[in-house]
């Protein structure tokens, strides 16, 4: 019994020592080894410094007291292996409080460094906030820890040059919802390779787009416990947001191997964009196809629709998406209240309509439903011919259809209201899902105004009867900015587009050639794929029907095999200009493989 005494007795006694312990740090040591500086000190001071370790330039130990800590102090400035020495404080072990500005700082550096692991360069902040250290010093209030200790840590963090070198960052379970607490981590872990956000509340991808491109070397993410995993675009968008990413939530989204084949051969597409044309054109026959096209549609879109309708067969399709999101402010000229009233309730935008059936139903196929669907746009006038470096226009063959796919980049001013507001009959008074409802909350602003949008043809020439017909027509409205589809550059000379428009539009047959076939798209909006673009079905799944379309649209035009069209589209953000740009640049270094055999 007594022997037992004696040992909770000393035990007691070794916890309390340790309890009274006092922190000291020691930095400009670094022309020695730890053990010379702590010799140093135990011959001059005559205290010897327990625990001693290296954490980052510092070293970081304890000895008994507040008295024997003082005498260390005596000994800051002192010099040592020709650098003065700087030593301080640290909080006494076992703690309450706070001693200052200073004593914060080191005690989340230490709290750091207990996280860090140095082998791998991995950081643990997962669930800091109830850190038992955190809670137990009262360093933090419990509310104040919500708000202020990540921030703080990260703080501490930035300002640690061994840190800077870390590739892998836990962040779960810390009450996260946004990045408003860690938006500049991209700024302090400019090498992060792996990042986990699990189990936080984050329930929007919008909220990363501030970190688009900002993390280059992001292999691996993990997200799984946040409601955005939900969300049916999530993959794809957090794809697009970091570029180099090949795992998501522990499930292989891109071949790494592939990948960084693409991004050694791609060079800096930002620098490559002010060099683009507006006008691409995949041969000269095209081009005057096109662009005598574009000149008459525009001047009939503007002056009679009615007179469009002859180009478009009982299977041909038109649809409207709408972009109601408001450009930035740093936006030159944008338009920071637009109104969509118009367009809203007969908007076919797969981001906001989610239900098939209404999918299907704002879908206008044959000249009658159309009909319906042009006389609810407002009268517009569009400024082609006045204005040509305004306007982006490509156009490519649609081997489909033994045709050609036409896009327009640009801007119309609205004029004057439609003809019609009601469409489909009773359509839009259809039950729809709450989503739907809000986003349809505005549209009772009908105010005219201009409008950017970018329009898609694909249609059938029957060169023998100078004939055109209209398969699918898709545009799409966004806000107005300017200039409208570009970055700012320096303008180019524009093509036969700036021709005078004709007279009367070319010959319109409503029958189909004989070499040709109206492509029968689903009402649903699925997209025909190329014989040569075989893509694994939960990859094609995933895909948009513009996507979709974007990639026949690259495997054409580059005769890349699947692999590389899906990887050439994802790293250029679904943008074809910027893809044909890259592919343009680095087609001479690509292998052999690349290409459809």
């Amino acid at each position: 019994m007594m022997s037992h005494n004696v040992n909770n007795i000393s035990n007691m006694a070794q916890q309390q020592l340790m309890q009274n312990r006092v922190q000291v740090t020691i930095a400009n040591w670094q022309n020695g080894s730890l053990q010379d500086v702590l010799n140093f000190i135990s011959r001059n001071a005559r205290v010897s410094i327990m625990n001693a370790t290296v954490q980052g330039s510092l070293v970081v130990g304890y000895v008994n007291n507040q008295q024997q800590a003082q005498d260390v102090k005596k000994w800051n400035g002192a010099k040592f292996a020709g650098n003065n020495l700087k030593i301080d404080i640290g909080p006494q072990s076992g703690s309450n409080s706070s001693n200052g500005t200073s004593s914060t700082v080191q005690f989340l550096r230490n709290l750091i460094y207990k996280r860090y692991d140095r082998q791998n360069k991995m950081l643990n902040l997962g669930e800091l906030i109830n850190d038992p250290e955190l809670v137990n010093n009262n360093m933090f209030s419990a509310m104040a820890r919500q708000s202020k200790v990540l921030p703080a840590v990260l703080k501490v963090a930035s300002n640690e040059t061994e840190l800077k070198s870390i590739e892998s960052l836990n962040l779960a379970n810390n009450n996260l919802k946004d990045l408003s607490l860690i938006s500049n981590l991209h700024l302090i872990f400019k090498n992060l390779k792996n990042l986990c956000l699990a189990n936080n509340h984050f329930n929007r991808f919008q909220v990363f787009n501030q970190w688009k491109n900002k993390f280059p070397y992001l292999r691996e993410l993990l997200m799984i416990n946040n409601q955005i995993c939900n969300d049916r675009m999530y993959r794809t968008e957090m794809l697009n947001i970091f570029p180099k990413l090949t795992i998501l939530d522990n499930t292989l989204v891109r071949d790494e191997a592939k990948l960084k084949s693409v991004f050694s051969i791609m060079p800096n597409i930002n620098q490559q964009l002010t060099k683009f044309q507006p006008f691409f054109f995949e041969d000269q026959n095209i081009s005057n196809i096109s662009t005598n096209f574009i000149s008459n549609f525009l001047n009939l879109w503007d002056q009679d629709r009615s007179q469009l309708l002859n180009l478009y067969t009982p299977q041909s399709q038109f649809s409207i998406a709408t972009d109601s999101s408001v450009p930035s402010s740093t936006v030159k000229e944008a338009d920071q209240n637009p109104s969509f009233g118009h367009y809203l309730t007969t908007s076919r935008n797969f981001t906001k309509i989610s239900t098939p059936k209404l999918l299907q139903e704002r879908l206008a196929i044959g000249p009658e439903q159309i009909s319906k669907l042009f006389n609810s746009i407002p009268k517009t006038k569009h400024f082609l011919i006045e204005n040509p470096n305004d306007y982006s226009v490509e156009a490519v063959t649609y081997q489909q259809v033994n045709g050609y796919l036409i896009t327009l980049h640009g801007y119309y001013e609205e004029v004057d209201k439609p003809l019609n507001d009601s469409v489909n009959g009773n359509n839009n008074n259809k039950k729809t899902s709450m989503r739907n409802k809000r986003y349809q909350n505005s549209s009772n602003n009908k105010r005219l105004s201009k409008k950017s949008f970018d329009r898609t043809w694909i249609i059938i020439n029957n060169a023998s009867t100078n004939s055109i017909i209209i398969a699918s027509d898709l545009l799409t409205i966004r806000s107005y900015c300017s200039p409208s589809w570009h970055i700012e550059q320096t303008p180019t000379p524009t093509p036969t587009s700036n021709q005078p428009v004709m007279n009367q539009i070319m010959n319109v047959s409503t029958s189909i050639p004989s070499n040709s076939t109206v492509p029968m798209t689903p009402a649903n909006n699925s997209t025909m794929i190329s014989p040569h673009l075989q893509l694994p079905p939960e990859i094609q799944a995933k895909l948009s029907p513009v996507q979709l379309e974007l990639l026949n649209k690259l495997q054409l035009q580059t005769k890349l095999n699947s692999e590389y069209t899906y990887m050439l589209a994802e790293q250029s953000g679904w943008n074809f200009e910027t893809a044909i740009v890259g592919f343009q640049n680095s087609v001479g270094n690509l292998p052999p493989n690349a290409f459809i055999q």
